[in-house]
């Protein structure tokens, strides 16, 4: 490992702040290892002049999540190529929300990606020559206010934070499209939405090869139909959830519930939270509820933290979840398309049972399985991977590795 300590992470506009949160939050796990956080807003007008005064200094990796910061370029070449600095692009997303941030011809530039799933895309429909692979660990920054309140005293019995997404909108957003396109995407969406929680491409491609369309040419076609099934897929399961909380006192938290919202006669809608007082509102709550992206091999950050929290958790459930999750008995898998789901929910909310002491296991799963620093100490490795791959490059041509 180079002498170098500094980290830079690079942010752009994201919901309430969430991801600089998060930067900040996993940076500050390896301070006490000799390492310097930094943070820069890709909006912010002196992000130019902060990051040549940390370069000035030395850079021992650069990241963002979504690839934000990745393109950076310097006198028209890819600035982390221009400086022989690694940059790691932590992808969460499915590559069909942001496909040029997961194709960069830059030696220096890595893909890392969250779900086992985008890797797959990547190698099999994106193809990007660039340096892709697994994160090791995805990890969780531990809860600090998690003992602030015993579970048995908390004020707050259930809430819902989720961004939401009227999904008979983004049907009726399809008839604008040709009508094959439209036909593919109300076969594969009505496939999908009765299946359980996991990865939907095979979907989309089994549609897509019925209806005699090519998937191997033109992705930004094939790219821009995935992105309307993921999105129809997750504001389907999202809102039939929070249809089935309409009639209890729980707590709502986001945007995008207007065609909902008009519908309840007890639960409450609230505006987005900033995230920085994210961890108050866990440690105040009992029940915090969840829909999961369409990932099959693994869990959305809400229900680690949730966990992690001392929360009971509610989610759909996809097969990492059944498996990981089935001694944690302040987990409760839910089918958000169930009949009786309104019914499960209202259980659950008015159940007697005392948690306070079951809370454990969560909080020791989390840490044992996805602990923060271990998913930072992968971004270094990678980082030192891209660096030592820099020896090698001698030896083929440049348009052999980049073909």
């Amino acid at each position: 490992m180079s002498s170098l300590r500094n980290i830079v992470a690079f942010v752009g506009e994201n919901e309430n702040g969430i991801l600089r949160q998060f930067s900040k939050d996993f940076m500050a796990l390896i301070e006490p290892d000799g390492y310097r956080g930094h943070i820069i807003d890709l909006y912010s007008p002196d992000s130019l002049s902060s990051l040549t005064a940390i370069a000035q200094e030395g850079i021992v990796m650069a990241w963002g999540h979504a690839g934000v910061g990745a393109r950076l370029e310097l006198q028209g070449k890819n600035l982390w190529d221009a400086i022989k600095v690694p940059f790691v692009s932590v992808l969460a997303d499915p590559p069909c929300w942001i496909p040029h941030n997961h194709f960069i011809r830059a030696h220096y530039v890595a893909n890392a990606y969250v779900f086992a799933e985008w890797l797959h895309i990547q190698r099999t429909l994106v193809r990007s020559p660039q340096y892709s692979t697994l994160i090791d660990s995805v990890g969780v920054v531990p809860q600090p206010q998690r003992d602030a309140i015993p579970w048995r005293e908390r004020p707050q019995r259930m809430a819902f934070i989720k961004t939401g997404g009227n999904p008979a909108a983004r049907r009726e957003s399809w008839t604008t499209l040709p009508p094959r396109w439209r036909t593919i995407l109300e076969d594969a969406g009505a496939v999908a939405v009765r299946r359980s929680t996991g990865d939907v491409t095979d979907v989309l491609l089994a549609a897509c090869e019925e209806h005699g369309l090519s998937t191997e040419h033109r992705l930004e076609i094939l790219f821009a139909l995935m992105k309307e099934l993921d999105l129809y897929v997750r504001e389907h399961r999202m809102t039939s959830l929070a249809t089935a909380l309409l009639d209890l006192p729980v707590h709502i938290y986001g945007r995008g519930w207007d065609h909902l919202s008009h519908r309840a006669t007890r639960a409450r809608f609230h505006p987005p939270i900033d995230a920085a007082h994210l961890s108050s509102v866990y440690a105040a709550t009992q029940f915090i509820l969840n829909t999961s992206p369409n990932i099959s091999s693994g869990l959305h950050e809400r229900v680690a933290y949730g966990l992690d929290a001392r929360c009971c958790v509610v989610s759909d459930e996809n097969a990492f979840m059944k498996k990981t999750l089935a001694h944690v008995p302040t987990f409760f898998g839910i089918d958000t398309n169930s009949a009786d789901l309104a019914d499960r929910i209202s259980e659950l909310y008015y159940s007697q049972t005392d948690y306070t002491d079951a809370t454990q296991i969560g909080v020791d799963l989390i840490s044992s399985q996805f602990d923060g620093k271990a998913f930072m100490l992968s971004l270094l490795r990678i980082a030192d991977e891209i660096r030592a791959a820099d020896a090698f490059r001698a030896q083929i041509p440049d348009d052999l590795a980049f073909a």
